[in-house]
């Protein structure tokens, strides 16, 4: 599509200090390695300079905070690439992580979901059990996992359109990549994997936040804690048989 190779997907809510938005900008030509990409920024509730997206990124305004999935589902319509890269918008992007995100993908016609951070999970809970350790591979080389986290990952488009997208019942936030990851390998017969060498910075945002914080989105205020406890209940009943 074009001749853009690898479209990075970003939804943004609030300013804050780097690494930020504008960072992430300044980082992606030496992730892209010779890539062709563009940026493009889903604004949930926030204009484009309060995001801090700079002049030549592409922006889609959601007009009011709707969350994660939505954001990455509107981000991603306006998308030119036939890579889509999601990422949130507190990551430094290292020196080619784009590069072998992408290369990762066109390596293996298995993958689904690839991406720096891989992690096991007993998906009958849902609940979290391992981190994946890839300090003795080589850069670009893949582990097999259950779920690459969702501050940055890659899928090829077409892959996310065969599934109609991300689901957007777990606005604002918790479980998407999970539920995504999980739709990939067991909907649609792929398979997720952790990419060696994918050298990021990123601040853990709203995934680390107090349980009793409020968060305000799609026009009403919900504590963290209510969210996280309704998506996973959501998962359960939507994977309850398959997983």
């Amino acid at each position: 599509m074009d001749d853009i190779d690898v479209s990075v997907c970003v939804p943004a809510y609030r300013a804050h200090s780097e690494p930020n938005l504008a960072t992430l900008a300044e980082t992606m030509e030496r992730a892209l390695d010779g890539l062709k990409g563009e940026l493009v920024v889903a604004l949930n509730g926030i204009s484009a300079a309060g995001a801090g997206a700079p002049a030549w990124a592409k922006t889609v305004d959601l007009g009011m905070n709707r969350g994660v999935s939505p954001g990455w589902n509107a981000a991603a319509a306006q998308a030119r690439g036939n890579v889509l890269v999601f990422s949130n918008d507190d990551v430094l992007l290292g020196q080619r992580s784009l590069r072998l995100m992408h290369d990762a993908l066109v390596a293996h016609e298995d993958a689904g979901v690839v991406g720096p951070d891989g992690t096991r999970w007993d998906l009958s809970v849902p609940k979290h059990l391992e981190w994946l350790d890839l300090s003795e591979r080589a850069p670009g080389e893949v582990q097999e996992c259950d779920v690459v986290s969702g501050f940055l990952f890659a899928v090829r488009r077409e892959v996310l359109q065969s599934l109609g997208g991300f689901d957007e019942a777990y606005a604002p936030c918790s479980m998407e990549e999970v539920d995504f990851c999980t739709d990939v390998r067991k909907r649609a017969g792929l398979r997720c994997f952790a990419v060696a060498g994918v050298e990021t910075e990123h601040e853990y945002g709203i995934s680390v936040s107090r349980p009793w914080k409020l968060i305000r989105h799609s026009g009403r205020v919900e504590l963290l804690r209510s969210i996280h406890v309704r998506n996973v209940r959501h998962f359960r009943e939507k994977w309850r048989g398959v997983v």
